[in-house]
């Protein structure tokens, strides 16, 4: 799944989250739901400064923060960090933080769990291809690669 799709259905099932976008660790934007592509980027790369001043706040010796809330009258700012991507979301008031939260998780869950099913896909064709290419049709190789085909 791509990030315009997570953010996508974040959207629809979340009606507690105003826009939300995905950044990593540099402050890249990678996707957002925001139509100003350029605010996106600035919110992006302010993001993550944010997250880098929370960490040295909390101590390097912690580690990076894996959630953050910053709540205002109007709303609150949630951040989520995980396998190298981060997402940050504006909510309505009083938001049910726990559940937020929860979301956002599954939102970079969808993206970061592709990828090693990506790489384990490529590695078995890889290997299975190594099979197949290095002996003759009748060999125990080939057969062997075309049964483990499912």
């Amino acid at each position: 799944m791509d990030a315009g799709q997570a953010l996508a259905e974040l959207t629809e099932i979340s009606s507690q989250i105003d826009f939300a976008l995905i950044f990593d660790a540099r402050g890249e934007l990678v996707e957002a739901t925001l139509a100003d592509r350029e605010g996106a980027e600035s919110v992006a790369f302010g993001a993550a400064a944010l997250l880098a001043c929370t960490t040295r706040a909390g101590g390097s010796e912690r580690g990076e923060p894996i959630q953050v809330e910053l709540t205002y009258p109007e709303g609150s700012l949630l951040f989520v960090l995980q396998d190298g991507l981060r997402i940050v979301a504006l909510t309505s008031p009083d938001p049910i933080a726990g559940l937020a939260f929860f979301e956002l998780r599954a939102c970079l869950r969808k993206l970061t769990d592709a990828k090693p099913r990506l790489h384990r896909l490529a590695a078995l064709k890889e290997r299975l291809g190594a099979k197949t290419s290095g002996s003759g049709p009748s060999s125990p190789a080939t057969q062997e690669g075309s049964n483990d085909q499912a």
